[in-house]
């Protein structure tokens, strides 16, 4: 029987015993339920007896830490390991969470439209708007030393922009323009004061900005990742041996190995799992690889500046 595709839940769920794999450890099922912030241990076990059905993972009966990944288990955490995208869960969050809020302030939004190229406001002016997108799309950015322009982020529909400065009173942190013919709703500074004295308004703004700042976690995850690749590659080169297919062992658990190049554990395992993905490394076992593509990892270890090539990471137990 083809063995169902994780959900999103799931498939953290996965990841996470995948880590705890890589370095010895078997949660327990309220260690599982306090990692993710579920106060009941039996929704962990839902979770577990739906992925049980899916042949994601066994668990022996009456045994504690008794759950493990299955070859189809750990093939799922790998691919998404491999995949370093913003959390579907996070994004349908923030859009739920706009929506509350333009439905809290229908009483007073406007409309306007820009054409493609206007300005919404430069960088420094005063915070007098929150802007949701109603068609089109917007583009943030900042002006370089160099006159160079960084984009900072893009709005599309549904999104809300705008709100930030109006907490720390600060001027807008970017200048905004229409990447094409755009319409927004937006409600000005003293009417949105105005609402925010009704509770249920202010959480739903708080909430919102919480559900930006998990997105934006996940944006610098995805970034992180990228800039992990080369950095991972030139630390296993110092690590293979020699043959046609060489071997390499990690020296450390995957911890300790992680903060000997300066990452994060999950950073490492997800960087791995990307190699592995690629084709360029096979997993053997725990900390154990065949190297298949030894140029493949030379090329990508070349472009790493923080690893010397040709040498083994720094032990820190050394």
């Amino acid at each position: 029987m083809p063995h169902s595709q994780p959900t999103s839940t799931q498939a953290r769920i996965l990841r996470h015993l995948r880590l705890a794999e890589e370095d010895g450890r078997r949660p327990s099922y309220r260690e599982l339920a306090g990692t993710f912030g579920w106060r009941a241990v039996a929704t962990v076990r839902d979770h577990v007896v739906a992925m049980q059905r899916k042949g994601l993972v066994t668990l022996a009966p009456r045994q504690a830490r008794s759950l493990r990944l299955t070859e189809a288990g750990r093939a799922a955490s790998e691919a998404a390991l491999a995949k370093p995208l913003p959390n579907p869960d996070t994004t349908l969050a923030l859009a739920t969470a706009a929506q509350e809020v333009l439905d809290l302030l229908a009483p007073w939004l406007r409309s306007r439209s820009y054409a493609q190229g206007a300005i919404l406001w430069h960088e420094g002016d005063p915070a007098d708007r929150l802007v949701s997108v109603e068609g089109g799309r917007l583009r943030a950015f900042r002006q370089l030393a160099d006159g160079r322009t960084a984009t900072v982020l893009q709005f599309g529909a549904g999104e809300v922009l705008g709100f930030a400065p109006f907490f720390d009173e600060g001027g807008y942190p970017a200048t905004v323009e229409a990447l094409e013919a755009t319409r927004i709703r937006y409600v000005i500074r003293q009417d949105l004061v105005s609402a925010m004295r009704e509770p249920r308004i202010a959480m739903a703004l708080l909430g919102l900005l919480a559900r930006r700042l998990r997105k934006a976690f996940d944006t610098i995850e995805h970034l992180s990742l990228h800039r992990a690749l080369p950095r991972v590659a030139a630390a296993l080169q110092g690590l293979v041996k020699d043959g046609a297919y060489p071997l390499l062992t990690l020296p450390q658990p995957a911890k300790a190995f992680a903060e000997a190049l300066g990452l994060a554990e999950a950073t490492l395992s997800r960087t791995l799992a990307q190699l592995v993905h690629l084709g360029i490394l096979h997993r053997l076992r725990p900390r154990r690889y065949q190297v298949l593509q030894p140029e493949e990892l030379g090329r990508l270890g070349s472009k790493a500046a923080v690893v010397d090539r040709g040498q083994r990471p720094r032990d820190p137990k050394v």
